[in-house]
């Protein structure tokens, strides 16, 4: 799987793309977002689902940005990473405008399993808004757990070391 997504991006300006996947910084994955109106409850405090939200988007930029897009692999594969397990421990309340950074990083993987530790903190201040540990499995659709596809866990692996 090549990760394109030239088709069905087209219309965006050229680098738009690589800008909405973050960065890398050392060995942790950087993805920047602002709490919306939406995440937020009537006093404006984010829900404590929405940082499940950021964490998914998080870790799909992180993939995204190393050519290992789902999407594609979902379309012309019939596989994807399902999310096994996840640990959530919640600091303290983002707020509706708080700029937001999602911190992932790789910590193990395995033929069927990868490990990804994520802080979601204000960026501008680094005060820590929650903390996860996501344990993800390659599954193929309707037929369970499968091998992770060689060049996506070599890719990973080479996170690792970063």
């Amino acid at each position: 799987m090549s990760g394109n997504t030239a088709g069905r991006n087209a219309e965006l300006p050229a680098g738009l793309l690589d800008q909405l996947d973050g960065q890398m910084q050392g060995g942790d994955h950087l993805y920047p977002l602002l709490a919306q109106y939406e995440d937020t409850d009537a006093g404006g405090i984010v829900y404590h689902s929405a940082y499940l939200n950021y964490a998914e988007r998080g870790r799909s930029a992180f993939l995204r940005l190393h050519g290992i897009d789902l999407a594609d692999w979902l379309e012309q594969a019939g596989q994807t990473i399902v999310v096994r397990q996840l640990n959530v421990s919640y600091e303290s309340p983002a707020r509706l405008g708080d700029r937001v950074l999602v911190r992932s990083t790789l910590r193990r993987v395995t033929p069927v399993r990868a490990e990804i530790r994520q802080i979601i903190e204000n960026a501008a201040d680094g005060h820590i808004f929650a903390r996860l540990l996501v344990e993800g499995v390659w599954v193929r659709v309707g037929q369970g757990a499968r091998r992770v596809p060689a060049e996506v866990r070599a890719v990973m692996e080479g996170l690792l070391s970063e």
